[in-house]
């Protein structure tokens, strides 16, 4: 259950007798309530507290809401912040646009005093249980980790030992050089899915200890990244006879976040990619959009596509469903991994699908704004 006097309420309103009363009805609830005018102001008083809920206007001065919602998603310390829009703008589209750069809560003023209290609630409400679920999931994956092991690792490896075993226990000179070549080539496949699976859960051990970014981020130009995952992937690529093509519709592809996750998040997508291919499939797509402040990293894929009943399970740690077709092993870590790395910088993993047409994943960044 929500208590009130712990939570902090930051209103955001430049109708000075309607902020006035908005703070009066949340105070009265026991709510600590913190005031501004207008985006800028939020803004400075957001990052001198931080508050547990934000409730703001469109239409204001200097800054309006959708600015504001904006700065504060390219805010490391801010980005979680649950965001309720008090607004006139009560067109289909308006409610739509809030709907896609991800608004908690759409209200439209005049707002009745316990419409506007049960709406605070819910969010808050809607956090706790989110924060409680991030524990749970935690605890499972621990479980999930432990049973995951025992087939996972033993697979590999097996082709290792068994391999290695062969080779050892033959006579000098007795093993001719494709018997040679083939055992060399399976152990070196057991030791890099190996080294592949350790990665993914060191990985995800430490997202999910830190669960923050460092409060320092770097500029991230996302078209060199794709380019470059691309030519990292370039060999596996030209094995499976599959290209990739890049798309940039953005002039300045620029994101702030942590270099290393953004480019495992991107390794992981190509990587589902090319391992959920068909086998007659030809093409990757890489390509960039701008959306309401957010840069979209796609990759998109022929393959055999995805159930519509089990597109939100991948997000999850160790979600398998068994897709057709698929080429290689997989452990369900990887969109796992690209998911938590997409919520630690205030964005989303996108996943559209069409069975027999194949995926397009998107990898969803807030762009950067300048300090007021």
């Amino acid at each position: 259950m929500v208590q009130n006097k712990t939570k902090t309420i930051l209103v955001v309103e430049d109708n000075e007798l309607m902020n006035t009363a908005i703070c009066e009805i949340l105070a009265a609830e026991n709510y600590s309530v913190l005031s501004a005018s207008d985006g800028v102001d939020a803004l400075a008083l957001m990052r001198q507290q931080r508050p547990d809920v934000v409730l703001c206007d469109i239409m204001m001065p200097r800054m309006d809401g959708y600015t504001l919602l904006q700065h504060t998603r390219s805010d490391e310390q801010l980005r979680t912040v649950p965001f309720v829009f008090l607004t006139a703008r009560s067109s289909t589209e308006d409610r739509r646009q809030a709907k896609r750069i991800g608004i908690d809560d759409y209200l439209i003023k005049p707002v009745d005093s316990q419409d506007l209290l049960l709406a605070m609630s819910n969010v808050l409400r809607r956090e706790e249980n989110a924060l409680a679920q991030t524990e749970r999931q935690v605890e499972k994956l621990r479980t999930q980790i432990v049973s995951s092991l025992q087939h996972e690792f033993r697979t590999p490896l097996t082709f290792i030992l068994g391999y290695a075993e062969l080779l050892a226990e033959s006579p000098p000179g007795t093993v001719d050089v494709e018997t040679l070549r083939a055992s060399t080539s399976a152990i070196l496949e057991g030791g890099r899915r190996l080294q592949d699976l350790i990665e993914k859960f060191l990985f995800l051990a430490d997202m999910q200890h830190r669960r923050e970014l460092p409060d320092s981020l770097a500029p991230i130009d996302t078209l060199s990244l794709l380019a470059a995952q691309a030519q990292t992937f370039s060999k596996q690529a030209q094995a499976a006879s599959l290209a990739f093509t890049l798309d940039c519709a953005v002039d300045d592809p620029v994101v702030l976040g942590e270099p290393a996750y953004i480019r495992e998040a991107v390794r992981r997508l190509i990587e589902n990619a090319i391992q959920y291919r068909r086998a007659d499939s030809t093409r990757i797509r890489l390509a960039l959009s701008t959306v309401d402040g957010y840069v979209g990293l796609h990759v998109s894929d022929d393959g055999c596509g995805i159930p519509a009943d089990k597109l939100a399970m991948l997000r999850s740690p160790f979600a398998q469903i068994d897709r057709e077709n698929r080429v290689g092993p997989g452990i369900g870590l990887g969109l796992a991994l690209v998911n938590q790395i997409a919520r630690m910088h205030g964005g989303r993993l996108q996943i559209e699908s069409e069975e027999g047409r194949g995926s397009t994943f998107t990898l969803w960044l807030p762009l950067p704004f300048e300090k007021s």
